[in-house]
């Protein structure tokens, strides 16, 4: 676990929102992913894409955080996507069986063009 803080860029590019977060997502700082991503969804943009490429590592309580994004996503119909997933994250979601419930892309230009 980290006492570092998560950063995090935001971009809006056609009616999409764009989610970059840079570093590790642990027990010590999913509560600033789960907000920016709770904000994010606030705004009912039609997509919302989180970009892992600068995630090298993410525990269960990043999990957790997606799960609730997506469920949230889901209650007013908009598209959750996870893109650029390094190996070790996507091993954890694969391990936890959840990437049959996510929409994962390769690129976040393959997601928006969905």
């Amino acid at each position: 676990m980290t006492d570092q803080t998560l950063q995090i860029t935001i971009q809006s590019i056609q009616n999409a929102t764009i989610l970059t977060p840079v570093g590790d997502i642990d027990m010590g700082n999913s509560s600033q992913l789960r907000a920016a991503l709770k904000n994010s969804i606030d705004e009912e943009p039609s997509k919302i894409i989180i970009d892992f490429h600068a995630v090298p590592y993410m525990d269960s309580s990043g999990l957790g955080t997606l799960i609730e994004a997506l469920q949230l996503s889901n209650q007013i119909s908009t598209q959750l996507f996870l893109s650029n997933v390094t190996e070790s994250v996507m091993s954890i979601i694969h391990l936890s069986k959840l990437d049959n419930i996510f929409t994962i892309c390769d690129t976040k230009e393959i997601a928006l063009a969905k």
